[in-house]
């Protein structure tokens, strides 16, 4: 008998019209090289108000989803998220949804934001260049921050961060970039086995 794969949610931004297919989607071969079962959890898209009114619910959707696809027996299931997606996974977390690791991409989330505690490792992945994120922490009545520009700053060990900007051999300088060629074929087995 095959072992169970772990799950793999991929969450997508809220600006996108496709659900996640041109993002975070683009990341299942990678995930699936790595022994994971993709999911995706798509909400479309929902634009501002929809992400200050709709968030808790879809995080609480999003809470409920994964525990009903885990089992005491199941590996515990990990998240990926770009910019809002990051929110939702974030939120989920903190309202107990079983994620053992959270991989995001130019999170929209402040910078000193952390995880619930059933989160062992939160890989960052950010670019300083990222102007969405930078302008979003001045949005008033938004969790978002500014994390997708400046990775995770405070003192939580399981909160590490990459800069996809300055610390590899190819920059991904701009908020989604990392999905497009040749920053995808570069950068998705990397957050594939650093986040795994």
């Amino acid at each position: 008998m095959r072992p169970i794969q772990p799950k793999a949610w991929f969450v997508h931004g809220f600006n996108v019209r496709d659900y996640g297919r041109g993002t975070v989607d683009k990341l299942h071969p990678h995930f699936r090289a790595e022994g994971f079962d993709p999911e995706e959890f798509d909400y479309g898209w929902i634009g501002l108000l929809g992400v200050r009114f709709w968030n808790g619910m879809l995080a609480r959707q999003l809470t409920t989803l994964a525990e009903h696809e885990s089992s005491i027996f199941d590996p515990l299931p990990i998240g990926i998220g770009h910019s809002n997606g990051c929110a939702l996974l974030h939120l989920a977390s903190h309202m107990g949804a079983p994620f053992r690791r959270l991989i995001y991409i130019n999170p929209a989330l402040d910078k000193d934001a952390t995880p619930g505690k059933n989160v062992d490792r939160v890989d960052i992945w950010h670019s300083p260049s990222d102007v969405p994120v930078q302008l979003a922490k001045w949005i008033p009545g938004h969790a978002w921050g500014e994390m997708g520009a400046t990775g995770y700053v405070g003192d939580d060990p399981r909160m590490r961060n990459h800069n996809k900007q300055s610390g590899f051999r190819l920059s991904s300088r701009s908020h989604s970039d990392v999905f497009s060629e040749p920053l995808l074929g570069y950068f998705g087995p990397k957050i594939a086995t650093e986040g795994t």
